[in-house]
């Protein structure tokens, strides 16, 4: 019997196809994950697997000059929670409570707090104390984690936090020091990367590496202590026995720019800042570098550095004070209406003759003086190692609104905006030699293996000679030893110095309130210490000898006695 022979049909190909497309899908897609793209896809699962955590490095610490603590990092432990762990009611409120108890903070606000954030871990407290933190891992609390941190203390209280400054919450510097030297005082972050599981927790035994961090290095400041404690117990005084609003007073070493003390007031206090408050935060900023004034009479110094640096006067040359100088037809009048008559360059000073300092102007001219302003550092920053430093207001002839009598009221510190810390500089160099010498608050740091590395001496200009300087130093002297009482006049060593007296400048014109200073140095022939005190807006109106000069006084008295440098003879015999 004849079988008839099946037909063909394309049937049977189609899953054939289908199939043999699909085993080359697969095959590429393999090629492409293990060949192709193996490394891109073995580090997503090693993502996976694998999570890894910042070991923040120990903060720096920064000491005074003698060592003395002034802040430093205690460790302490950031507390998470596995949310996935705390599904269970019973579970949660016990661990909860654990928590709460060592803590301080509200059970139920934990619970509420972990259920409704969504995260896998949730941060439930920061800075907890280290052995209370280490308690409460050791106890296995169900679903805590632990992370080391570090918080910032302050062993000395506030004393210079307007120095120190502040840190933020991710240990990063915010203002002052703090701030200036963070990335130093950071150091090296180390780094752990472990084994997880789909949950994101580690796995117990799994593969754990580690880089440990390296610790910031500990920061020296050229403040000293005890002449900070000083420099804040008098400002606190003057400022209220003076009613003035707030105040400086800064210490210098003139020979080396270092500075001694800091002290602001209002300052912030660490254990109270509230930087929800607009008036706390406006204590962040160190007035010291950032608030501008009107110097006053003490811009005098500057003005019979530059005649005298140039050749123009020296201290005997004489001129005729009649009470007035105009300048292109402006009037121009002594601080008290007085009339001095005949005068020395040297009387200027001791008599603070605003005529004379227009005198000397007007000999070296408006181009020549502007070019001792600039060597002496104005309207530009000194580059002290404080954020915020404001570069100063400096009115010349290429400004529009420039008049002629800006430089006659510049000569004796008005129409020209200053920082305390640029004043504090430009007359170091009046008095050291003539050299400006960049400010500075760190003196040296220290490697966390000891090692010491101290910082130079930057002079960045030579504005007057040595000859004009020596000059200036015996000018000065006789200004607060006049052969008359002068407050500014120290118990037991020689000084000299100058007040200044300015009204606040308000709308192109002044009122009625005023900036007093006085800046001296100790002792005349090799200065030690420089010292500015600026009072502002006191209410009684008492001038900037009166109210600073005896301020000035007290300091070297205590300062240099603390310091041992030897009294003057004839000076306590005077006594």
């Amino acid at each position: 019997m004849a079988h008839q022979q099946a037909r063909r049909t394309g049937r049977v190909w189609l899953p054939a196809i289908a199939f043999t497309v699909f085993a080359v899908i697969v095959l590429a897609r393999l090629v492409q994950v293990q060949i192709l793209e193996h490394d891109r896809y073995a580090e997503e699962a090693r993502s996976e697997l694998y999570a890894s955590d910042t070991v923040f490095a120990r903060r720096g610490a920064i000491l005074d000059r003698n060592g003395f603590l002034l802040a430093m990092s205690t460790d302490t432990w950031d507390l998470y929670v596995a949310t996935r762990v705390w599904n269970d009611d019973a579970t949660a409120r016990s661990a909860s409570e654990a928590i709460a108890k060592a803590t301080g903070h509200d059970a139920t606000y934990l619970r509420t707090l972990v259920q409704e954030s969504g995260l896998v871990d949730v941060l439930v407290a920061r800075d907890v104390p280290y052995d209370t933190g280490k308690a409460l891992l050791d106890a296995d609390v169900a679903g805590l984690v632990g992370l080391p941190n570090t918080v910032r203390v302050h062993p000395a209280g506030d004393l210079a936090s307007s120095v120190v400054g502040i840190i933020g919450g991710e240990n990063t510097g915010l203002t002052g020091i703090e701030a200036w030297y963070d990335d130093e005082l950071l150091g090296t972050p180390g780094r752990v990367i472990f084994e997880r599981d789909t949950t994101g927790s580690p796995i117990p035994y799994g593969e754990t590496f580690t880089t440990e961090p390296v610790p910031g290095p500990d920061i020296i400041l050229t403040i000293d202590r005890r002449m900070q404690v000083a420099a804040e117990r008098a400002l606190r005084q003057a400022i209220k026995e003076h009613q003035a609003i707030s105040g400086s007073i800064v210490m210098m070493d003139p020979q080396t720019g270092e500075i001694l003390a800091l002290a602001t007031q209002p300052r912030l206090s660490f254990s109270t800042l509230d930087l929800s408050d607009p008036e706390q935060v406006r204590l962040l900023r160190n007035s010291v570098v950032s608030d501008l004034y009107e110097p006053g009479s003490v811009m005098k110094v500057v003005t019979a550095a530059a005649a005298i640096d140039a050749g123009l006067v020296t201290p005997e040359t004489t001129y005729e004070d009649t009470g007035i100088a105009f300048v292109y037809g402006v009037p121009i009048f002594n601080w008290n209406n007085g009339v001095y008559g005949e005068q020395t360059m040297e009387g200027v000073l001791q008599q603070s003759i605003n005529t004379g300092a227009v005198f000397m102007m007007e000999k070296l001219g408006v181009a020549k003086f502007h070019e001792y302003l600039d060597a002496f550092g104005f309207g530009k920053p000194t580059y002290i190692d404080l954020s915020g430093e404001a570069a100063g207001l400096v009115r010349r002839p290429t400004d529009a609104d420039w008049s002629p009598v800006d430089a006659a009221a510049q000569s004796f510190g008005q129409a020209i905006s200053v920082t305390p810390i640029q004043m504090v500089s430009a007359l170091a160099a009046a008095i050291n030699g003539g050299r400006l010498i960049e400010p500075r608050l760190v003196k040296a740091m220290i490697a966390h293996d000891g090692t010491r590395y101290d910082l130079p001496t930057n002079v960045v200009g030579q504005p007057i000679s040595a000859e004009t300087s020596a000059t200036m130093r015996q000018m000065l002297g006789s200004v607060v030893d006049p052969g008359w009482y002068h407050p500014g006049k120290p118990r037991y060593y020689t000084a000299g110095g100058k007040s200044g007296t300015a009204n606040v400048p308000i709308d192109a014109s002044y009122d009625d309130t005023q900036i007093v200073s006085f800046a001296g140095f100790a002792p005349v022939d090799n200065p030690r210490i420089l010292i500015l005190i600026k009072l502002d807006e006191n209410a009684d109106l008492a001038t900037g000898t009166m109210a600073a000069g005896p301020v000035f006084a007290a300091l070297v008295d205590e300062v240099l006695g603390y310091l041992g440098v030897q009294p003057d003879v004839e000076q306590v015999a005077a006594r």
